[in-house]
């Protein structure tokens, strides 16, 4: 028998990612994540890590209309430029504030950032942060945290990605199912 992904499981291989060094594994997880359910058009990021980077982990890159038309999401992500940044770190909140600041510093007119952790985040700390750092930067800020992200991938069926990205122990993607209007 194949084992299940639960939203027990993945919340607790979300806790623990970095007492097992899967930071960079969380970022490729989240932008998978990101690019099914919020927009298809990220760029992967490549070079180096730290100092030398582009100060965002992933940005959505301009897609023609007649493209955009045929996605089954929403297209804003094919004309606006959006900035993402991930993070598996505990402290998130000094970390969200550091990464706006980086991107809103870059003076590339993005015109939504996205921040991607997999804490939990209270409602009303997420929201007084977002307010926050919109007044600070003047950019729209949305804090997507552990809670969402288990939402997408057990109610949306995303379990392939974490199987793909996260590497749980005894997971695989089940075999039998096969693409199709069923």
């Amino acid at each position: 028998a194949v084992p299940q992904l639960t939203s027990d499981l993945l919340e607790y291989h979300l806790e623990t990612l970095t007492s097992r060094s899967q930071e960079k594994e969380f970022e490729h997880f989240a932008r998978c994540l990101a690019e099914k359910e919020l927009c298809p058009n990220l760029l992967p990021q490549t070079g180096p890590t730290g100092g030398g980077d582009s100060k965002v982990d992933t940005e959505t890159y301009p897609v023609a209309e007649s493209i955009a038309m045929r996605w089954y999401q929403g297209d804003a992500g094919a004309k606006e430029r959006w900035a993402f940044a991930m993070s598996a770190k505990r402290d998130w909140c000094p970390k969200v504030k550091s990464d706006v600041k980086k991107i809103a510093n870059t003076d590339r007119e993005y015109s939504l950032i996205y921040f991607i952790t997999n804490q939990f985040v209270p409602d009303k700390k997420r929201a007084e942060v977002e307010d926050t750092l919109k007044k600070e930067f003047g950019i729209p800020i949305r804090i997507l945290d552990r809670s969402w992200i288990v939402d997408r991938v057990i109610e949306h069926d995303c379990k392939d990605i974490v199987v793909k990205t996260l590497a749980i122990d005894g997971l695989t993607i089940n075999p039998t199912r096969k693409i199709g209007p069923r």
